[in-house]
């Protein structure tokens, strides 16, 4: 039988399925600013923030909580699990209560995934560029704001939202003067030169996150998904396409973040 799961859980208390009762978790959300985590019979699965994964759906941020998709999470019966995070922060799971009638076993296949989902899980990747204090972002200039090399056995897979953000700007950034480019190996998957259009993708499409007063839309690589396999390189580059230097307000400096919701996989 099947019933449904919605409920909050705090850090720093340990909770355990009883004997006929397991969870199947689809969807997950935090109110972490820094790693928050669900973690089932002692194995970890992927850290989350409240940037991309909140705890509700709200106009300050559309993205809602997460949706695990095929990487769902499961808790079988009789088992302890908790949440690993900064102190007080909350865990949201959302999805089915599996109740065991008399003699029955779980399902094999939720036993399959609860097996591997330490090793394959949805998670993120995020980095940070400063340009520097009083320094303005000359036109045409590029700027690494992430860099990921996979160990040989891990896999990183962006099929999902991509957030982009530049903070501290004098002005605010207008459409047309910052592109975020995708780079495998120090190949560029996007144009070479600036003839057929500006490079890369406009950062007002990359809204961190969606709100109802800038982009309702988040950008996602669904259908177009990066694969870095082990041993080779992503880098996410911001270039300056306006044609004009892009300075911080006073005292302050310019601060290029990038954010990618992505599959983790282990050998």
């Amino acid at each position: 039988m099947l019933w449904k799961l919605d409920k909050t859980l705090t850090v720093g208390t340990v909770y355990q399925t009883p004997p006929d009762i397991g969870y199947v978790i689809k969807r997950i959300g935090t109110d972490g600013a820094s790693d928050v985590k669900l973690v089932v019979d002692g194995r970890p699965t992927g850290p989350i923030l409240s940037e991309f994964a909140p705890l509700h759906k709200t106009s300050s941020n559309l993205l809602g909580p997460l949706d695990l998709g095929d990487l769902y999470y499961v808790v079988p019966p009789d088992r302890k699990f908790w949440v690993e995070g900064p102190s007080g922060a909350k865990l949201r799971i959302i999805g089915d209560i599996v109740k065991l009638l008399p003699g029955e076993g779980f399902p094999g296949e939720l036993l399959t995934r609860f097996e591997e989902q330490h090793k394959k899980y949805i998670t993120y990747v995020k980095g940070s560029y400063s340009v520097g204090t009083d320094t303005a972002w000359t036109a045409d200039t590029e700027f690494t704001v992430l860099e990921l090399t996979p160990k040989t056995i891990e896999t990183y897979i962006l099929d999902n939202v991509v957030m982009a953000k530049v903070e501290n700007a004098s002005a605010a950034i207008a459409e047309g003067q910052v592109g975020v480019r995708f780079f495998i190996d120090g190949a560029p998957l996007d144009i070479l030169t600036s003839d057929p259009g500006p490079k890369g993708i406009d950062l007002l499409a990359m809204p961190y996150p969606p709100t109802d007063t800038t982009e309702e839309e988040p950008f996602s690589l669904a259908d177009k998904p990066i694969t870095v396999p082990g041993d080779h390189t992503l880098q996410i580059r911001f270039i300056n396409v306006s044609g004009a230097s892009i300075t911080p307000t006073t005292g302050n400096s310019l601060v290029l973040t990038v954010l990618a919701v992505v599959r983790y996989e282990q050998k």
